[in-house]
């Protein structure tokens, strides 16, 4: 896999079990359920839903970088992740309203009805699985540079247990920022407490928030049916 990988420039491998059994999603049933991802492999989807993206830059918090005193701004990144993610919802709205202009000169254009109708019902569909959901993929970039920048050598036990805990910072603080803007603005359209209150990821996240978020997600939800996807940020970068 990975020669291939290599041979080919192709710069990631999907678990798609993994991805399938984890995903928030595919528990709201049918119209729900992932199906593929996006062309460049970034994010999985359902049908009709739309690729958002933001990656957070790791190596911009690391302080006093390839030196011996580099260190994680651990402060900083909580502080950004929660911000992120109120962007990223922004950027569904945005969306939302890009869709609406599609919508209103499709409707203006001087061809038949039948020939717009293809185009008017597809862009409806999109628009309502992102009212309805309100998918954003927040991510990261640069994780190798953080790495190298505080002398931790990649692939190694030790930088994969620094990963493992920036990336489970990442999802516990855009969850906890979707959390509060459900009691801010809503939750999303379709969220039901007793569909997803036994899904694995949801439930390992949870567990690592005050009780406060917890009661608050129970209560009132959270804005955004799926969050977080890392895509292959080679062009970002």
């Amino acid at each position: 896999i990975i020669h291939n990988a290599w041979k080919s420039a192709e710069p990631g491998v999907l678990f798609w079990d993994k991805i399938t059994s984890e995903a928030i999603p595919d528990l709201y049933g049918k119209g729900w359920k992932t199906v593929s991802t996006n062309p460049c492999g970034e994010i999985p989807l359902c049908p009709y839903d739309s690729c958002r993206l933001l990656s957070i830059n790791l190596y911009s918090y690391v302080k006093n970088p390839f030196t011996d005193e580099a260190e994680f701004d651990y402060e900083l990144f909580d502080e950004h992740s929660i911000y992120a993610q109120r962007f990223m919802d922004d950027i569904v709205d945005l969306e939302i309203e890009k869709i609406d202009a599609i919508l209103a000169k499709i409707i203006t254009d001087p061809e038949d009805d039948y020939v717009k109708s293809v185009e008017v019902n597809l862009w409806k569909k999109v628009q309502e699985k992102a009212k309805q959901g309100r998918r954003t993929g927040l991510g990261i970039t640069a994780e190798g540079d953080m790495l190298a920048a505080l002398g931790i050598k990649y692939g190694t036990p030790s930088a994969t247990d620094f990963s493992e805990n920036i990336h489970k910072r990442l999802a516990v603080n855009a969850y906890k920022s979707s959390i509060i803007m459900a009691k801010e603005r809503g939750a999303f359209d379709i969220w039901n407490y007793e569909t997803e209150k036994d899904a694995p990821f949801l439930n390992r996240v949870l567990a690592e928030m005050d009780e406060q978020y917890v009661n608050m997600y129970k209560e009132t939800g959270r804005r955004n049916i799926a969050l977080l996807t890392i895509a292959p940020n080679g062009t970002v970068s």
